[in-house]
C-alpha cells in the first residue's frame, strides 16, 4: 500500500539518545495527537464503479499509535461537513485495525458514499475527523443493465477468399438537452473495445477488458464522461479488437501452438455500453447498445493478441467519430448477439466490475538509434527491452504502407534477430499501417503489444525522425511499494532489468513473457511473488488473479475436476500428455507448485496486506483442489505427475521432492488459513495432512553421510527446498545449510536452482544468515546468473539465467524481494500480519559501501539505508511508521561501540558476536558502528 512519508515529521521532533553497550532506562516521547491520512476504499482513492457490496476501508494512522476509531459516511461530502452520516456511522471501535474494515451499512447500485475516519490514541486523544473520501458503486445485477450485447451481423472471421476480414466497429449518435451534473459509462467488449466519446478516448485506460474467465464472467469498467458530453449532438464510438477471446490462425501471421495447446474461438467480437447521464433539473437519461446502433467494418483490418495489428487509414470513414459517418454506405444496425447456455460469454454470465487497476501508458521512448540497413529499412534501437506498441507519426501518399516488425536481440550482423518471440520470417509478430494521405498521420495499434527493444521499420516515406516512432511502454497501473539503490552499479543494473521484467508481464493478468506465450501461468505468479510483492502493492490486482484461478477451476463433469491448470484464464488447454526431460518424465496438465498458488498467494496476502477476503472467498476452491491432489497422488501410487523444478540448471533434483515439498507447504498453509477463518476441525485436517506429508518427504528424501545431513540429490534445489519449507528439523538445520553453501559453492557460485527452487534458495541462504553467498551468486559474472546477463547485455531477464528462452521472464525475479529484505534489511516479523512487527536487518556484504531501500506497508513506509566509511564506521538510518514497532539488528562485533541515537529510545535487547539488537517504535532513528 503506497503510503506518505512520515520520517521527516517524526525526525524532526527526535529526541537525541546515546546508547553504548548497554541500554538506558527512559521515559517514551509520545507522538503528536493521532490524524488519519491516505483513506481509501477497495485500495483505491475514490474509486467509482465498484461491485463488493461490502466494500473495504483503510487509512493510515499518523502522529501516535491508534487504539481506537470512528467511521461515518453520508450522501455527499456536504452532508459530512455539516456533521450528518445519513448512511452509516460505527460509533467507536476500541482497535487498532485500519485496514481491511468492511462497510456495513446497506448499498445498492449506483450509490455515491463520501466517509471519513477519527482516530484515538493510547492517551485517549481522538483526532479531528479526517478530510472526506468517497467511493461509488457500480451495476451490481443483471437487471442493473438494459444495454444488450451487440454484434455486426456482416462479420466473419475470414471473408470466402480465406483473407482476414477487418474488425466490426459500433456508433451511436445522441442528443445532449441540458446541464448534465453526472454522467458514467459501464461498459465492456470482447474480445477487447476501445471506446471514444466525441472521437476521443474516454479514458486513459487501455487493452481492456482485463482477462477472465469468459465463460464464468466478464469484467466491466466504469468511466465519468461528464465533462466530455456536449450539449447537442454527441457520438458514442466503439472499435473492437480479437485478445485472446478469438485465435484465429491466419496464414503469414505468428500463431502461438504445438501438438500440447488446444485452442477456442469463443465467438465474434462484441459490446455491451450502458451511458447513463443525469442532469441539473432531476431528469435520468440512458442510452444502451441494442439494434439501433450503427456498425460496420471498421479501419482494423487484423488484429491478433499474439501477432500484432493492421491498420488501413482510407477506410478511417468508418471511425465513429461523427453522426454523418454512422450514416455511411459501409454502416447497418447492429445486430443482438445471440448468448445461450454454451456459447462463451454464458446468456447468464454475470458482468463484473474489474478490481484490478487498469492498463495504461506508462511512459514514451524515443528511439537511442535508427540505423539504415542499405534495403530502405530502418532498425530503431529503444536502449532496453520494454512491454509497449510502437506509436507512429508521419504524413506520405495515399496506399502507403509501414510496417514496423518487433524483437528483443539483433544477429552478430545487426540484423533483426526474432527467434526468441516465437515469429519467423513467414509467420510474423508485425504491425502495419496504411496511410491515409492526409497530412500529419498517427496511430497505435489498440488491441495488442509486444515485448521488443528493436523494431525493424519499412516504408516510410522519409528517414526517421525521433519522434516518428516511438515505444509507448504500457503495464498495469499498481502503485510501486518499494524503492531501492546501493553502491554498486551492478546491484542497480540488476534492479533495473528486474523491475523491468516485472513491468512488461504486469498487465490485466501476469504473464510468462509478451511475445511468444503472453500465459497467465499460476506458477509464475506463485514463484515469484516475494519480489511481485515487493517491489509493487499489488492488494487490489492479485486477488483477481486468484479470482482467476478459482473460476477456470474444473468443474464436476469436466476433465479432473478439481484441477486449477497451469495458466488461468484457461485460454488454451493443455493435453495430458507426458514427455521425457532431463530430470524425469514430465506432465504440462497439472503441477502442484502452480495450482497451489490458490492457496499460497492468498495466505501471502493475508501476511501482507491483512486480507481475509480472498482466502473467505475461495476457501471452497482450495478444498477442492487438495482433494483433487489427493487423489491424483493416490491414482499414480504416490507419485504426482508434474514438471518438478522447472527450468532448472542442474536436473538431478528429484522430480518428486519439488512436487512433495510444494504439495506440504500447500497443506501447511491451508492449516493456517483455516485456523485464522476459525475453521477448527479443517486445521486439524489440514495439519495432519501435512504431518504425513512431512513424513513420507523425510523418508524418502533424507541422507546422510560423513559430512553431516542432506536431502534429495545435494543439490541447490533439494537442500534449499527442504529447509524453506520446515521439513528439516532444528537439530540438522546447520548441517543442511551447510551442504546447501556448499552445493553453491560447487557450482562456482551460480544459481542451478529453476523458477521452483529459486525462491526457497533465496529465502533459506537468506534466513540462515548467509547473505554473503547470496550476494555472490548474484554478482557473479559467468553463466548462470544475474551478473551474467547484465555483463552479457541484457536489459530484462531472460528465461534462463543463462540467457536463453525468452528475453523478457520475471518469473526468475526473486533477486528484487532480497535487495529489500537483505541488503536493505527490511522484513515482516515472523508471526506478524499486516507489518505491524517488523526486523530490520541490513546485510552489509561484499565490497558495497551504501545500500538504501524503502517498503510502503500498510502502516506506512519503513526506510534503511546505511553507509560504510574506509574506516569501517558503519552508519545505519531506519524509520518506522506509526503502528509498527521493530527489532533492529545492527551489523557489529563484540567488541565495535554501538551509539543508537532516535525518535525514542532504543532497548538493547542483546549483543551476539555479530549483531547489536534493539527494540525500537515508532519513529526515526541513527545507529552509529564504531
Amino acid at each position: 500500500m503506497r503510503g506518505t512519508r512520515t520520517s521527516a515529521v517524526v525526525l524532526a521532533a527526535a529526541l537525541a539518545l546515546t546508547v553504548s553497550g548497554t541500554a538506558q532506562a527512559a521515559p517514551r516521547t509520545l507522538g503528536s495527537t493521532p490524524f488519519a491520512v491516505d483513506l481509501k476504499t477497495e485500495n483505491k482513492v475514490d474509486p467509482i464503479g465498484i461491485d463488493d457490496r461490502a466494500p473495504l476501508l483503510s487509512w493510515r494512522s499518523a502522529g501516535s499509535p491508534q487504539t481506537a476509531y470512528e467511521i461515518r459516511a453520508a450522501r455527499s461530502t456536504d452532508a459530512l461537513r455539516q456533521g450528518r452520516a445519513d448512511v452509516w456511522r460505527t460509533g467507536k471501535v476500541v482497535s487498532s485495525a485500519s485496514t481491511n474494515i468492511p462497510f456495513s451499512a446497506s448499498l445498492t447500485a449506483r450509490d455515491t458514499v463520501a466517509w471519513q475516519v477519527r482516530v484515538w490514541d493510547g492517551a485517549g486523544r481522538v483526532s479531528r475527523w479526517s478530510s472526506p473520501a468517497t467511493f461509488e458503486m457500480g451495476l451490481l445485477d443483471a437487471s442493473d443493465w438494459s444495454a444488450r450485447w451487440i454484434e455486426n451481423p456482416a462479420y466473419d472471421y475470414t471473408r470466402p477468399d480465406g483473407s482476414v476480414s477487418a474488425l466490426p466497429v459500433f456508433g451511436k449518435a445522441f442528443a445532449v438537452r441540458g446541464k448534465v451534473i453526472r454522467a458514467r459509462l459501464y461498459m465492456t467488449g470482447l474480445g477487447m473495445y476501445a471506446t471514444s466519446l466525441n472521437g476521443r478516448p474516454v479514458s486513459t485506460n487501455v487493452l481492456e477488458p482485463g482477462q477472465t474467465t469468459y465463460a464464468a464472467e466478464v469484467a466491466y469498467r466504469a468511466y465519468d464522461v461528464t465533462r466530455q458530453l456536449r450539449d447537442g449532438v454527441n457520438v458514442l464510438g466503439i472499435e473492437t479488437g480479437s485478445g485472446a477471446y478469438q485465435r484465429v490462425k491466419t496464414p503469414g501471421h505468428y500463431f502461438f501452438g504445438g501438438r500440447l495447446e488446444t485452442y477456442t474461438v469463443y465467438g465474434e467480437p462484441k459490446a455491451i455500453a450502458q451511458l447513463e447521464i443525469t442532469y441539473a433539473d432531476g431528469r435520468r437519461e440512458t442510452i444502451g447498445t441494442d439494434s439501433s446502433w450503427r456498425t460496420a467494418l471498421g479501419p482494423t483490418t487484423y488484429s491478433s493478441w499474439w501477432s500484432g495489428e493492421e491498420y488501413d487509414a482510407r477506410s478511417s470513414a468508418t471511425a465513429p467519430t461523427s453522426a454523418a459517418a454512422l450514416e455511411g454506405p459501409k454502416w447497418q444496425n447492429a445486430s443482438l448477439a445471440r448468448l445461450s447456455s454454451t456459447t462463451t460469454p454464458r446468456d447468464t454470465t454475470p458482468l463484473r466490475a474489474d478490481p484490478r487497476p487498469p492498463v495504461t501508458v506508462a511512459t514514451t521512448i524515443e528511439p537511442v538509434s535508427s540505423t539504415p540497413d542499405g534495403t530502405g529499412s530502418y532498425i530503431l534501437d529503444f536502449g532496453a527491452n520494454r512491454s509497449g506498441w510502437p506509436s507512429l507519426k508521419v504524413s506520405g501518399p495515399a496506399g502507403t504502407t509501414i510496417s514496423m516488425i518487433p524483437a528483443e536481440k539483433l544477429k552478430t550482423d545487426g540484423t533483426l534477430d526474432i527467434s526468441s518471440t516465437g515469429a519467423t520470417a513467414t509467420d510474423q509478430i508485425a504491425y502495419r499501417y496504411t496511410l491515409s494521405g492526409h497530412g500529419t498521420e498517427t496511430w497505435h495499434p489498440r488491441f495488442t503489444y509486444s515485448g521488443f527493444r528493436y523494431l525493424k521499420v519499412d516504408g516510410l516515406p522519409a528517414a526517421p525522425k525521433a519522434d516518428t516512432v516511438t515505444l509507448q511502454v504500457i503495464h498495469a497501473s499498481n502503485p510501486r511499494a518499494s524503492d531501492f539503490t546501493s553502491s554498486s552499479r551492478l546491484i542497480n543494473e540488476i534492479h533495473a532489468i528486474t523491475l523491468r521484467s516485472t513491468q512488461s508481464n504486469m498487465m490485466s493478468v501476469l504473464t510468462d513473457c509478451p511475445d511468444r506465450e503472453k500465459g497467465p501461468y499460476t506458477g509464475d505468479n506463485l514463484h515469484n511473488i516475494d519480489a511481485l510483492l515487493t517491489d509493487y502493492d499489488l492488494s487490489s490486482y492479485e486477488p483477481q488473479l486468484v479470482r482467476n484461478m478459482a473460476t477456470a477451476q474444473r468443474q464436476p463433469g469436466d476433465e479432473s475436476p478439481g484441477l486449477i491448470a497451469n495458466i488461468a484464464p484457461e485460454f488454451h488447454r493443455v493435453a495430458p500428455v507426458k514427455l521425457q526431460y532431463p530430470q524425469g518424465t514430465i506432465e504440462f496438465l497439472d503441477e502442484v507448485n502452480w495450482g497451489s498458488a490458490v492457496i499460497r498467494i492468498p495466505w501471502q496476502l493475508y501476511r501482507t496486506y491483512g486480507d481475509t477476503r480472498t482466502m473467505t472467498l475461495y476457501y471452497d476452491t482450495m478444498v477442492k483442489w487438495l482433494d483433487y491432489e489427493s487423489a491424483n497422488k493416490a491414482a499414480n501410487n504416490g507419485d504426482i505427475p508434474g514438471l518438478g523444478d522447472w527450468s532448472a540448471g542442474d536436473n538431478t533434483t528429484p522430480m518428486q521432492l519439488a512436487i512433495l515439498a510444494g504439495y506440504y507447504t500447500a497443506a501447511h498453509d491451508m492449516a493456517q488459513i483455516a485456523e485464522v477463518l476459525g475453521k477448527g476441525a479443517d486445521h486439524d485436517k489440514y495439519t495432519a495432512l501435512a504431518s504425513s506429508l512431512a513424513d513420507e518427504f523425510t523418508t524418502r528424501f533424507r541422507h546422510e553421510d560423513a559430512k553431516g545431513v542432506y536431502y534429495g540429490s545435494d543439490s541447490e534445489t533439494s537442500n534449499a527446498m527442504a529447509l524453506d519449507a520446515g521439513l528439516v528439523p532444528a537439530a540438522d538445520r546447520q548441517q543442511v545449510l551447510d551442504r546447501l553453501v556448499d552445493s553453491v559453492r560447487k557450482a562456482g557460485d551460480h544459481i542451478t536452482s529453476g523458477s521452483v527452487g529459486l525462491g526457497p534458495l533465496f529465502r533459506a541462504l537468506h534466513e540462515g544468515g548467509r547473505d554473503d553467498v547470496i550476494y555472490d551468486m548474484v554478482v557473479s559474472p559467468t553463466s548462470p546468473g544475474y551478473g551474467y546477463l547484465v555483463a552479457g547485455g541484457h536489459t530484462t531477464l531472460a528465461e534462463s539465467l543463462d540467457g536463453s528462452g525468452s528475453q523478457n521472464h520475471h518469473f526468475l525475479g526473486q533477486v528484487d524481494a532480497w535487495l529489500i529484505n537483505g541488503l536493505a534489511g527490511i522484513n515482516q516479523a515472523a508471526g506478524s500480519v499486516g507489518y505491524r512487527a517488523l526486523e530490520i536487518a541490513p546485510a552489509v556484504v561484499g565490497d558495497l559501501t551504501h545500500a538504501s531501500g524503502s517498503y510502503r506497508t500498510p502502516q506506512g513506509e519503513v526506510t534503511s539505508s546505511w553507509q560504510k566509511d574506509s574506516k569501517g564506521r558503519l552508519v545505519l538510518k531506519i524509520a518506522i511508521p506509526v503502528g509498527s514497532t521493530a527489532v533492529v539488528r545492527v551489523p557489529a562485533d563484540a567488541d565495535d561501540r554501538v551509539t543508537a541515537r532516535g525518535s525514542s529510545r532504543p532497548t538493547l535487547e542483546s549483543r551476539t558476536a555479530s549483531r547489536a539488537n534493539y527494540r525500537v517504535e515508532a519513529g526515526g532513528y541513527t545507529f552509529t558502528v564504531d
